[in-house]
């Protein structure tokens, strides 16, 4: 139980053994920026449950396995200083327990980097429970996968008018419902993860061996991400052959920030959609810019890397790679989808936190509605009355302050806060190469758009995106994008897998790109190479002369 005494921070942690280290990789894709107290208590508890629940069901874990350790060092995640960040010696000592990766791999994939002097220590001593569970939970995966984000979608169109319509008491247990839901779409979600990362480790060095740039980029592309329905819909939208409600339907718990509780959705607020459309008018149903026309060219060139790497590889390979190929983008594709999964869950949490924020400021225990998300999960659902509002204040202040601060991408014991300077105030050197992963093949120059928040952004057409890390919110900004160059995330992250189905060149995990390149710039982004070079200063227009 969370605790509300003076000093407890449900957002950080004052002790960390030096010895363990930490990464914001991945897990600040998933829930980017800085939390809330109601925002990181929702999912802090059924996250780490998911985990460990999902690690059992494979037959890694031993059942003593799933009691959640009260020390953070033996978690899988935490948060500091408001910020979300995963325990890599956990992922690798569960790594080592599974046949067909690798700890080095499981870093690489998941969090974009294998740090210096990392050595693997495989152990067959789990092989025999794992080799009778694991096939079983693998091959009822997909179907599993489907049923419940079907689920969650007709659940979420029958519970949010609900919230309106019943007392403010009843979303409580909504809430809770919520929360549930959420631990369950990830425990399949976490799953996906591991699967596909196992499936491109068994794919990665037959693609060495070809030696071809840029071919295991290509391997993965064209999956059918739920992004490219989101791209598609809103191409409808904008020729007026689908209506806003409907959309709303379909795609309204995305949003900016969706990863955060506090965020506001599209349905709560559609001004961000209805921003881009004239970008979306622009492009006719034969362009090859049209989501559905880039998603078959897309396709293409994965099934024609497919035939590629079998020319390139023996007769025993060749015939596993039209398995792995087609599993690959199978599970790539879940991927994505389990992330809209939770953000549903997400959508139906915020609505009913929002309605029980009204009720508590209404009688006088919170200064706002809003102020709810600075209560605890525990908090909230005890419905004891308490007024909190000095509390509140002090972790809105904190929360506040948190804005000013990152982390590093990774680092051993307690973080060392970095301030948040800002966006480059200098032009980079011309010449300037910046390094992370090859995750989408092609060579693009561009003008470069350094953006924060894609809300309030507008880039014309093939500028290059330029950012920390994108979210499903973000797919509104691809359309027009040249290419993508992310801070954060490995080839499996959720911008690579994105920039892939459209046909876009990216590099990700450069860890400080979008400080060091200034907002209009021009780049060259190589995605075969995983290399971005800064090719000239901001251009500067002189003022007119009278």
């Amino acid at each position: 139980m969370l605790s509300s005494t003076p000093g407890f921070d449900p957002l950080d942690n004052a002790a960390c053994d030096p010895g363990v280290t930490w990464t914001t990789g991945n897990v600040a894709e998933a829930f980017p920026g800085v939390s809330t107290a109601l925002g990181f208590s929702f999912i802090h508890l059924p996250m780490e449950l998911a985990f460990r629940k999902m690690f059992r069901g494979m037959g890694v874990f031993g059942k003593s396995s799933l009691a959640v350790p009260e020390r953070i060092e033996d978690q899988f995640w935490t948060a500091f200083a408001g910020r979300a960040a995963a325990n890599i010696n956990q992922f690798r000592t569960v790594a080592g327990f599974l046949p067909g990766t690798s700890a080095t791999a499981i870093e690489q994939q998941l969090f974009g980097y294998v740090r210096e002097g990392t050595v693997d220590d495989n152990s067959m001593r789990r092989y025999p429970i794992i080799g009778v569970k694991a096939p079983r939970v693998v091959f009822t995966l997909s179907k599993k996968h489907d049923r419940m984000f079907a689920e969650l979608r007709e659940w979420r169109l029958k519970t949010l008018p609900e919230i309106a319509a019943r007392p403010a008491a009843d979303s409580l247990a909504i809430l809770q419902d919520a929360r549930e839901r959420f631990e369950r779409i990830m425990i399949l979600h976490l799953l996906v993860a591991f699967v596909s990362s196992g499936i491109t480790d068994r794919l990665a060095p037959m693609v060495a061996a070809a030696n071809v740039p840029g071919l295991e980029s290509r391997l993965l592309s064209g999956v059918g991400s739920d992004e490219n329905e989101v791209a598609n819909d809103l191409w409808l939208l904008a020729h007026e052959r689908l209506d806003l409600a409907t959309f709303l339907d379909r795609h309204g718990y995305h949003g900016p920030h969706e990863g955060q509780l506090h965020s506001t959705s599209w349905r709560e607020d559609p001004a961000p959609i209805l921003a881009r459309l004239d970008d979306y008018r622009a492009v006719s149903e034969d362009d090859p810019r049209a989501p559905r026309n880039r998603s078959a060219e897309q396709t293409r060139i994965r099934h024609e890397a497919a035939e590629e790497l079998k020319k390139a590889v023996g007769p025993l390979q060749r015939r596993s790679i039209k398995l792995l190929t087609k599993l690959a983008a199978r599970f790539l594709a879940l991927r994505e989808q389990g992330k809209a999964g939770y953000l549903l869950t997400f959508d139906v949490a915020r609505a009913a936190a929002r309605r029980v924020g009204a009720d508590l400021a209404e009688r006088g225990l919170l200064d706002d509605a809003g102020d709810v998300f600075h209560l605890t999960f525990d908090e909230l659902v005890s419905g004891d009355g308490v007024d909190r509002r000095e509390l509140v204040a002090q972790r809105r202040a904190q929360y506040d302050e948190r804005l000013g601060y990152r982390l590093p991408q990774a680092w051993a014991g307690l973080p060392e806060l970095i301030k948040f300077g800002g966006d480059a105030a200098m032009d980079a050197a011309t010449g300037t190469t910046i390094t992370g992963v090859a995750a989408s093949g092609g060579v693009v120059e561009g003008r470069a758009r350094v953006v924060r928040d894609p809300a309030a952004t507008e880039l014309d057409d093939g500028d290059i995106l330029v950012c920390e890390t994108t979210d499903p919110s973000w797919v509104s900004l691809f359309l027009v994008a040249g290419a993508v160059v992310t801070d954060f995330g490995g080839l499996l992250s959720h911008g690579p897998i994105v920039a892939r189905e459209l046909g876009l060149p990216c590099v990700c995990g450069t860890e400080d790109g979008s400080r060091r390149i200034r907002d209009g710039q021009r780049i060259r982004v190589d995605g075969d190479r995983g290399v971005v070079e800064v090719l000239s200063p901001v251009q500067r227009t002189e003022p007119a002369t009278r």
